[in-house]
């Protein structure tokens, strides 16, 4: 769709403002689930090969909705546990959305809960995860003139937390729970991205809490280099806020570095999926 006029522009917005969450909010996440009998073996083995940030816990009887596992909890189950069920880590989630609230709704409330992804529930039955993704994917594919008319630098977020690649996984997991990221972007000693490093690196690496939390864990444990991936996409401060929104659609990221130039690759700032989000707001 083609919006050109700031009044035009405003009207579709609107439009998908007023959307139901059930009109746009990924079908495929209604398999992102598991009985509460299956083993966190299996749910770590889906996560990985899935790609699934969180996972939906059913009841095996009745099929009822009983919480959520994300990714934070799966890397914080020791490997002597690890055959404990899912039914015994999830957790009831702080916000569970229904089908019929529009987009402008579920926004403000996953905002106000600080939440990029919420289970979709009608009574006890899960029907999915609404993200600020399916917004963004909607954003990307219908309406990128919203997004080419804006530029990152006055989205970002700058001097963003980082890692170096010889810190020890222990210390950045532990900066990951304290400051509730997903990931990290890692700069050399000069402050050049070389990479990013995120719950999915480590649960991909097979990592467990042993390793996340021993006391030999910042001395003899994992490096961030052993996990990160590499190399790392970014954007540039000129960029078109449609580039950044472009990788977290085709490449499921949540946070993409800005660096100061090709050249350089100078870690200046990140944008994230709430920054892209607050161009409807």
């Amino acid at each position: 769709m083609t919006v050109t006029a700031p009044t035009q522009r405003k009207e579709v917005l609107n439009q998908l403002l007023g959307l139901p969450i059930s009109s746009i909010f990924d079908k495929a996440s209604t398999s992102a689930k598991v009985s509460d009998d299956m083993s966190v073996t299996f749910v770590r083995k889906l996560m990985r090969e899935k790609g699934y940030r969180s996972i939906a816990v059913i009841k095996a009887e009745t099929g009822k909705f009983v919480g959520i596992i994300t990714r934070g909890d799966v890397l914080m189950v020791s490997s002597s546990k690890s055959e404990a069920t899912a039914g015994s880590l999830a957790v009831a989630p702080p916000l569970v959305l229904q089908p019929s609230l529009t987009v402008s709704r579920a926004l403000d409330m996953m905002l106000g809960y600080d939440m990029w992804e919420t289970p979709v529930t009608e009574g006890d039955k899960f029907l999915g995860f609404f993200s600020l993704g399916d917004v963004i994917r909607v954003l990307v594919q219908k309406y990128p003139e919203v997004l080419k008319e804006k530029t990152v630098s006055d989205y970002m977020t700058s001097d963003p937390v980082s890692a170096l690649a010889d810190d020890s996984v222990a210390k950045i997991w532990r900066k990951m729970v304290e400051l509730r990221y997903a990931g990290l972007p890692v700069i050399d000693g000069d402050g050049r991205l070389i990479g990013m490093i995120t719950q999915y690196d480590l649960l991909a690496k097979g990592y467990t809490r042993i390793h996340l939390e021993s006391e030999s864990g910042a001395a003899k444990g994992p490096r961030v280099r052993d996990a990160m991936t590499r190399p790392p996409s970014y954007v540039l401060p000129w960029s078109k806020l449609i580039d950044a929104a472009d990788l977290m659609v085709t490449r499921g990221y949540g946070r993409v570095p800005v660096v100061n130039s090709v050249r350089d690759l100078k870690l200046i700032g990140i944008v994230d999926r709430e920054d892209v989000i607050k161009v409807l707001r």
